[in-house]
């Protein structure tokens, strides 16, 4: 793992990507199992949480547990809707939630 390079990218939910208005508890999970196997840490890589993150309270609560949170679809979405801009605002919005 020392030599790896990234992140491991876990899942908060089955099915195809996209703003949910719940996580799945499996993403949390998930993570506890790869600490406790020692495949992600401070000494090896980090582990993310994506699919379906789309405010910041959802992404405070999956920093309480990964690294990481995946926002993708929702960056997406706030450029197709609201520009440079809305990008801007989703990020600044999105940031927050730390």
């Amino acid at each position: 793992m020392r030599a790896s390079r990234g992140f491991v990218y876990a899942v908060s939910t089955m099915g195809i990507t996209g703003a949910r208005a719940d996580l799945d508890a499996k993403a949390r999970a998930l993570i506890a199992r790869l600490r406790e196997a020692g495949a992600t840490g401070p000494d090896t890589i980090a582990a993310c949480v994506g699919v379906g993150i789309s405010t910041s309270e959802q992404v405070g609560e999956v920093l309480g547990y990964a690294d990481g949170a995946i926002v993708g679809s929702a960056l997406v979405t706030a450029l197709a809707e609201g520009g440079l801009a809305g990008l801007a605002r989703t990020s600044l919005a999105l940031s927050q939630g730390k």
